[in-house]
């Protein structure tokens, strides 16, 4: 038996009732979307539901109402904490005070007190305060010292407004010399000394190269940046990285101790690299780069036959005949009597016979598999997409 309209109205006051007794406010109407269906349907709005109800309808604040709240927690922040609040402590209500005031600093203003300055007014208090370190202290400032005691702002402070990444990027910006990167030796000294370290101790890794390196070597940093640590490692013939510089001169010492061009096969096993890994890292195709370092390649990729069917099929016959092939040319002819390998033939005609058939030839009894006449005839009138076994 269905329950009647009195009924279920009795049941949803209920329901609001109870969620008002263990809740303590009125539920919006989004917490109680099954109920708002029959609110809706009996009494038109959830409100007009909850007044019938006996409860109070939730009534949207206006925005004086918003404001006047606002500026209480914020003047109650004021007495207690006897400063102006920062904003990240108002978090909770940064999309009201968006809405109302536009700012923070307006909401500070027009709450009647004085926004705190902006720390950092501008790029030249940020050099000025790194010089000054650097004259005080004689050396370039680290970034863990970005500290108030230091004279220095915060060092995410330096990297925002220079529009930088690094730490030493910071201090290039400045004209100080990071401090990691003073050393005595010159670029060239510094490469050739790293070079020979590497070397000694068969060093591959960056980690090993600070655990061994004297004083005065350069950083890691600087090594990275200046000559790029793969490059130096392939130098001293550590190990070999996978890069353009490595894949062309592998390829000529190569070609130069065999004696002619080396096939891909060849360089892989040299390098220890699959060809896909040089593809990769090139960017473009291995033949094209091996052109663009003055090579030929051992292999290309053989051209695509343009001619329809009927059109190969008729240059199959016209220059058999014409080198006195009365029954179709032997597979080892095609490429260089009519241009076309084995390969696309047989692609087309599914095998030597069948082109024979095609032109009017008599079937050979060499090769593989052995079809009739009968059966070449079935196979060459499938459809493409039919799979020929």
């Amino acid at each position: 038996m269905n329950p009647t309209q009195e009924e279920i109205i009795a049941d949803a006051f209920s329901i609001v009732k109870e969620f008002y007794n263990k809740n303590g406010k009125t539920p919006v109407r989004r917490e109680m979307e099954h109920i708002n269906i029959i609110a809706r349907r009996y009494f038109g709005t959830w409100n007009n539901f909850i007044a019938a109800a006996g409860l109070q309808p939730n009534v949207k604040k206006t925005e004086a109402i918003v404001k006047a709240e606002l500026f209480a927690q914020l003047h109650d922040f004021y007495q207690t904490n006897k400063r102006i609040p920062m904003r990240r402590e108002f978090s909770s209500k940064s999309v009201s005070i968006i809405k109302y005031f536009g700012s923070w600093n307006k909401f500070i203003i027009a709450a009647g007190y004085d926004a705190n300055d902006r720390r950092i007014p501008s790029k030249g208090k940020l050099k000025n305060s790194l010089v000054r370190y650097y004259i005080k202290h004689r050396r370039s400032p680290a970034i863990s010292e970005c500290l108030k005691s230091n004279g220095l702002y915060n060092d995410r402070s330096y990297l925002t407004h220079f529009n930088v990444s690094t730490w030493a990027d910071v201090l290039e910006y400045v004209g100080l010399p990071p401090y990691f990167r003073i050393t005595t030796l010159t670029e060239e000294e510094a490469k050739e000394k790293v070079i020979k370290l590497i070397k000694k101790h068969r060093i591959k890794y960056v980690k090993d190269y600070l655990r061994l390196k004297p004083e005065n070597y350069p950083s890691a940093w600087y090594v990275k940046e200046k000559f790029g640590w793969n490059n130096l490692c392939y130098m001293a013939g550590t190990k070999i990285p996978l890069t353009k510089f490595s894949i062309k001169d592998h390829y000529l010492l190569l070609a130069k101790k065999l004696g002619r061009t080396p096939t891909v096969k060849e360089l892989e096993a040299k390098m220890g690299m699959t060809s896909g890994a040089m593809t990769w890292k090139l960017n473009q195709p291995l033949n094209d780069f091996i052109y663009s370092i003055g090579q030929k390649p051992a292999h290309k990729t053989p051209e695509r036959c343009k001619l329809s069917k009927k059109q190969l099929a008729e240059l199959y016959k016209t220059v058999s005949i014409r080198h006195g092939f009365e029954n179709g040319m032997p597979r080892s002819k095609l490429l260089e009597l009519t241009g076309y390998s084995r390969e696309i033939y047989e692609k087309r005609f599914h095998c030597m016979n069948g082109i024979r058939l095609v032109c009017g030839f008599k079937l050979s009894a060499l090769g593989g598999k052995q079809y009739t006449e009968e059966e070449l005839r079935n196979i060459l009138k499938k459809p493409k997409y039919v799979r020929q076994r």
